[in-house]
């Protein structure tokens, strides 16, 4: 499964976009190492790679929602969980044994979610950090 950034995914705030298309290459070498069955060591380390980015990147967003006063925030936060959890879960199944039905899994849990939330959550998030920055720098410029 050819997982690519599009430019429909942005959400319009730099550090953002540009993490989430890390996370988009990650997940890509992920599902690539997967279909084409790869050494275990190296799909052990993307899976390693992707949650340790990921961990990053949702702190980041969570640092934001919270200075900025995100009325959303609790409900993102508890989709990053999620997203760990089922990360962590694939890994563990990975783990015991290599499937065609994990690959699938892969590909529809993780692919698949983090496509909808770029879409929904973040995409909203990165509105509201653009309408408060936007607000901040109207106040610096009076």
């Amino acid at each position: 499964m050819a997982l690519k950034w599009k430019e429909q995914y942005s959400t319009g705030v730099w550090w953002q976009d540009k993490q989430h298309k890390e996370l988009f290459d990650r997940l890509g070498m992920l599902l690539d190492a997967l279909e084409h069955s790869r050494v275990r060591e190296d799909i052990s380390t993307l899976f390693e790679y992707l949650e340790s980015y990921a961990i990053r990147h949702f702190s980041s967003e969570e640092a934001s929602m919270e200075r900025t006063g995100y009325s959303g925030r609790r409900a993102h936060s508890g989709e990053h969980r999620r997203f760990l959890q089922e990360l962590a879960a694939l890994k563990s199944e990975f783990e015991e044994a290599a499937t065609l039905a994990l690959i699938i899994k892969v590909q529809r849990q993780l692919a698949e979610w983090f496509v909808s939330h770029i879409g929904n959550m973040d995409k909203s998030l990165g509105a509201f950090l653009r309408a408060q920055e936007a607000k901040h720098e109207a106040v610096v410029n009076c």
